[in-house]
């Protein structure tokens, strides 16, 4: 029996091998997650560029993912390794890449497109949100991702096809990794779904009664956002540009 203070070889050797047969798990279980991804791929007859992606859903899988989880280990790291999963299973049922702009902060632009995107998917940077929606428009394989302080110019008034599909971070707390404010922006997706919070363009400034200010530029015109219904666009001096599945707010 080990002497009191110091490590019991047998029983270290013991944990150890129990973290070995954990990681095996993981790994094999991957590895089964990829094989029914390649069925899924099958069933639908092709793997078409842009069908894989769905923010709803993914909003559910986390939510999922929060209520399950326990322990000392930090959500977001549990919820950065997850989503490191989930794009690469994405792309590898139909590629994409992502578009971020750089805006006023480069590093937190690039933190907050790996850290949701994760490492396997190409990131490809712009100057502004202006060049992202260029980047974007006409293609079915590219999302694009906006900080939210880059509102210096009203860059949502220039969303065509492309719209708000989901808003960053998902899960907010104070002093999170890559929790800078920002928006997920897509062509029209394959298999859209209900948006929770819907997105207007405000061009002439006014805020409707119920709305959250997201965005604000120099010239008044502002990007705002309510729970679904709140607002109609045909009554209002605003426009439908998308929206996005409600955050996450953590107690910690």
């Amino acid at each position: 029996m080990a002497e009191k203070g110091t490590a019991d070889p047998a029983k270290l050797a013991e944990l150890r091998a129990k973290i070995d047969a954990i990681d095996e798990s993981v790994h094999r279980l991957l590895m089964q997650r990829a094989s029914v991804i390649d069925e899924l791929i099958e069933a639908k007859g092709t793997a078409s560029s842009g069908a894989a992606f769905r923010p709803g859903r993914e909003a559910d899988m986390m939510r999922r993912l929060a209520a399950r989880h326990g322990g000392h280990l930090p959500l977001t790291a549990v919820e950065h390794l997850w989503r490191e999963i989930i794009s690469t299973f994405t792309a590898l049922q139909a590629p994409f890449e992502v578009v971020a702009s750089t805006g006023p902060d480069p590093v937190a632009a690039v933190e907050a497109a790996r850290f949701t995107c994760g490492f396997s998917v190409p990131l490809h940077l712009r100057a502004n949100a202006f060049e992202v929606i260029e980047a974007l428009t006409g293609r079915t394989d590219r999302l694009g991702l906006v900080l939210l302080g880059e509102s210096a110019e009203p860059w949502w008034e220039r969303l065509g096809e492309v719209q708000v599909v989901a808003r960053l971070p998902f899960f907010e707390s104070r002093g999170r990794e890559a929790g800078v404010p920002a928006l997920v922006l897509s062509p029209p997706l394959a298999d859209p779904v209900p948006f929770e919070i819907e997105c207007f363009a405000a061009p002439g400034g006014r805020v409707p009664e119920g709305a959250e200010v997201i965005a604000r530029s120099e010239g008044g015109s502002v990007l705002v956002a309510a729970p679904a219904g709140r607002l109609a666009a045909a009554d209002l001096d605003i426009r439908a540009i998308g929206g996005y599945a409600a955050p996450l707010r953590l107690n910690a």
